[in-house]
C-alpha cells in the first residue's frame, strides 16, 4: 500500500438519517478539532474525547483522531465514534478525502489483527466522503487489543492509499466516552 505524506493528528449497519443527526456535534465535514468554548475535551493516548453540555437527547460525547498532510497541515482523515446508549451500539463516522474509488469501500486493517471489511461510502460532500456505521462493542473489539491499523482505499488507478490509526489510548478514551454518554443517558 502506498501512503501519501501524512501525520496522524494527536487527538483527533449503514447508518440512517436518525443517526446520522446523532453523530452529535461532528458533521460530516466538520474536519476542525479544536475545542469549543463549551467543549471539554480529555486526549488519551492518540484519541481525544469531546464533550459537549446537551439539552437534547444525543450522546454528549465522542472520541476522534485526525490524521494530517505532514507539509501542508490539511485534514485528510478524521475518524469519530460515539456511544448511543438507546441502541447499545457505536456511531462510527469516517471523513476520507475525494478522490477515491467508493464502490470499494473502505478498509481498515490492524496490524495484527483482523481486517474490518465492508464499511461502504454513505456519502460524498464537496470536501470529503464519509462511511457512517452503526456498529455492536465486538465489532470495533481488536481496537482495544491492538496498537496500529490503516484506513485504506483505493484511488482511482486502483492502488491502495492507506491512512495511519494509532490505537494506543483507544480503550481508555472509548471506556470514559461510553460512561460519560451512559451517564448522561441515565439523566434524561
Amino acid at each position: 500500500m502506498t501512503s501519501p505524506k501524512i501525520v496522524p493528528a494527536a487527538g483527533s449497519a449503514p447508518v440512517g438519517a436518525a443517526l446520522a443527526c446523532a453523530l452529535l456535534f461532528t458533521t460530516a465535514m466538520a474536519w476542525a478539532q479544536d475545542a469549543t468554548p463549551d467543549m471539554e475535551t480529555k486526549t488519551f493516548g492518540s484519541w481525544t474525547m469531546r464533550c459537549v453540555q446537551r439539552a437534547d437527547p444525543l450522546p454528549p460525547c465522542d472520541i476522534v483522531q485526525g490524521v494530517s498532510n505532514r507539509d501542508t497541515g490539511k485534514q485528510l482523515m478524521q475518524a469519530s465514534f460515539a456511544y448511543l446508549s438507546d441502541k447499545d451500539q457505536y456511531a462510527v463516522q469516517l471523513v476520507l478525502p475525494l478522490g477515491f474509488l467508493i464502490t470499494s469501500g473502505v478498509l481498515i486493517r490492524i496490524e495484527g489483527g483482523p481486517d474490518i471489511t465492508d464499511w461502504p461510502v454513505t456519502h460524498c460532500e464537496p470536501t470529503g466522503c464519509v462511511v457512517e456505521r452503526l456498529v455492536a462493542a465486538p465489532v470495533l473489539a481488536p481496537f482495544r487489543d491492538h496498537d496500529k491499523a490503516v484506513v485504506a482505499v483505493l484511488d482511482r488507478q486502483g492502488k491502495a492509499v492507506a491512512f495511519p490509526l494509532a490505537l494506543n489510548g483507544y480503550a481508555a478514551a472509548a471506556n470514559a466516552m461510553t460512561a460519560r454518554n451512559r451517564a448522561a443517558a441515565k439523566k434524561k
